[in-house]
């Protein structure tokens, strides 16, 4: 089956028709994965754009179902350093982690499980299927080898098959010649690209060590993390159309742990590893955008533990995707393509418990889209997609949306329905432990169903204000009811919400707020764990004279229900106020500052019994070479 897909794409890249010369721009930038595509041919613009194609979606589709991109400058002016403070910057996405800086951490999108929310490396799901609910830890990546961040909530990620149900998040690697090094406190990073003839080459690397507070609150000594990471990027141009594009991620962290009390402290520690290869060909006219693409990943943790306990967990993945995007007029837009996935994971833990797994799946998943527009505010599209799985068998999902722009003056109104599913891990269908659990290969996947309304207002050329209201239902949950788990028939978990939202950018400001209201309730009506009802945040850079830049970053965390460290009762924890500060200032072609997070210095534990770092100080040096 796969060289059959394989042999039926290339040959449709072959006979597709070229209908326009495309000129080629010696030099591209960062630029080239944001700017629209210019087919006149502006000096110094790309005439074909390089943004990432995304998996089953067309023009009007990406209008309907929007997704949120935290952009590399956002990233550079925030002085962000890992994927887990990305999130703080994007509306009613919850970030949860076990401690400081490095520690396990996990991603609640709207108010969905952990693993509800799928992973992507530029478009292709890197989840490690090693952990024993397929969750990604968010914990372990940081910012020195990417380039920038999409975010898809509810709805909009839905279209890229399993695990979607809360929403995506994609990690985007490209070819970057803003050659430029960054150091700061605790690290450094930079960048590198050049040409090798027509191969444009591009090295982006970093390294971040810190030891701030211990991962257990009220703990005394300091529990540190060590990460490196290194991306290397390869772009050519083998004609006018033919576009090859390859993608090395690697990342390192290491880092301190504690056991569950205060008398486990020292002796634990944790080396997580993700490695990923991808390399493709894109094949792109003026109506049309073809690509293949073929991916490998592999997830390594290792956990050392007193009494030379060690534990081991290994996950590796391969892809094969492909897809064709054609636009047949200004009014209609289509889209097809596939997806093969094979997973394969183990580990054997040995200790006071023990667990192990050795199981895989393979999954392929055929997708397609049209978007049609009514008039030249009217709008609509459909996505559709069926995955058949070696193990749990079949599952299909679709998204609809309408688009109406303009309903009234500037104000654009958009509603979309949207089916998902989150297929079984493998550990819950292969695992087993000391204790009897036994995996349980009969299990299907869980399924979920999502409505979503959204308003856009443009109050003038400056500033626009939105609305997005949501109701999603997630059923056939899968639990664990000893000595295995279970496709629970009866129990569901309901999600709703309203989003709000202001922007304002011009010359020398760029200014956001948002805040989110959430319920997110089991069957019997009890709220979930560990999402706040009620969130808010703003992000302000005020450019000043004499390049001098002013940042400041603030989050509210209302009060929510969690899980006691020691005795697990279910208690409130109160909420929390935190507000980051920063300041830089160019100077003969330099960039010096200095940032301040946690300025109230808020003493808090997120989740119960796990410490956060205080107000800390950090510098910032930036040269562009």
């Amino acid at each position: 089956m796969r060289r059959i897909l394989m042999a039926i794409f290339l040959v449709w890249f072959s006979t597709a028709n070229a209908e326009i010369e495309i000129v080629k721009v010696k030099k591209r930038g960062v630029a080239d994965d944001l700017i629209t595509c210019e087919w006149d041919n502006k000096e110094g613009v790309p005439c074909v754009t390089i943004t990432l194609p995304v998996s089953n979606s067309n023009k009007i589709s990406e209008k309907i179902s929007a997704k949120t991109i935290i952009t590399k400058q956002e990233i550079e002016d925030n002085n962000i350093k890992d994927l887990k403070s990305v999130m703080a910057h994007v509306n009613n996405v919850m970030a949860v982690q076990s401690g400081p800086t490095g520690q396990q951490t996990s991603i609640f999108t709207r108010g969905s499980n952990s693993n509800h929310t799928l992973v992507l490396l530029n478009g292709i799901p890197i989840n490690d299927q090693s952990t024993t609910n397929g969750a990604y830890d968010f914990g372990q990546d940081f910012m020195n080898n990417i380039l920038y961040i999409e975010v898809y909530k509810g709805s909009s990620g839905h279209h890229f098959g399993a695990d979607a149900i809360g929403g995506a998040i994609n990690i985007v690697t490209s070819v970057d010649f803003e050659n430029k090094i960054v150091a700061y406190e605790n690290g450094v990073k930079g960048n590198y690209a050049t040409y090798f003839g027509d191969w444009q080459i591009g090295i982006t690397a970093g390294t971040h060590e810190e030891k701030n507070v211990s991962a257990l609150s009220g703990a005394d000594e300091k529990d540190g993390v060590e990460n490196k990471s290194i991306t290397l990027n390869v772009i050519n141009w083998f004609n006018e159309h033919l576009k090859f594009k390859s993608t090395l991620f690697t990342r390192n962290t290491l880092a301190d742990i504690d056991g569950h009390s205060l008398a486990l402290q020292e002796g634990f520690d944790s080396d997580n590893s993700l490695f990923a290869f991808q390399s493709g060909l894109e094949f792109i006219e003026r109506d049309s955008h073809s690509h293949l693409t073929l991916h490998t990943h592999q997830h390594d943790r290792e956990y050392n533990s007193p009494n030379n306990e060690f534990d081991n967990y290994e996950s590796e993945s391969y892809v094969v995707k492909g897809e064709h995007k054609k636009t047949k007029s200004d009014q209609f837009v289509y889209g097809l393509g596939f997806e093969y996935k094979y997973d394969d994971a183990t580990f054997d833990n040995k200790g006071s418990y023990n667990s192990s797994l050795n199981g895989n799946y393979d999954n392929i998943g055929y997708f397609a889209n049209i978007g049609y527009e009514f008039t030249n505010t009217l709008s609509t599209t459909l996505n559709v997609r069926t995955d058949s799985n070696s193990v749990t068998g079949s599952n299909n999902s679709y998204n609809i949306g309408l688009l109406k722009e303009d309903i009234l003056p500037d104000l654009n109104f958009k509603i979309s329905h949207s089916t998902g599913f989150k297929n079984p891990s493998l550990y819950e269908l292969y695992g087993a432990d000391n204790y009897g659990y036994e995996g349980n290969t009969s299990l299907t996947a869980e399924q979920s169903s999502t409505n979503e309304l959204g308003l856009e207002y443009t109050i003038n050329e400056s500033s626009m204000f939105t609305l997005s209201l949501f109701d999603t239902s997630i059923n056939n949950l899968i639990e664990y009811s000893y000595p295995t788990y279970v496709n629970n028939k009866t129990s569901s978990i309901n999600q709703e919400g309203i989003e709000l939202g202001y922007a304002f950018k011009n010359d020398t400001n760029n200014f956001r707020i948002f805040s989110s209201h959430l319920s997110s309730k089991k069957t019997d009506g009890s709220n979930q764990l560990r999402r706040p009802g009620l969130t808010l945040g703003a992000n302000w850079n005020k450019q000043l004279e004499d390049g001098v830049n002013f940042i400041t970053n603030y989050n509210y965390l209302g009060s929510h229900l969690d899980i006691h460290n020691s005795n697990w009762s279910t208690i409130t924890m109160p909420d929390v106020h935190l507000l980051d500060i920063g300041i830089t200032k160019n100077l003969y072609g330099f960039e010096f500052g200095f940032s301040v997070n946690n300025f109230l210095d808020e003493k808090y534990d997120a989740p119960h019994g796990f410490s956060k770092e205080g107000r800390n100080l950090s510098f910032i040096f930036k040269s562009n070479f």
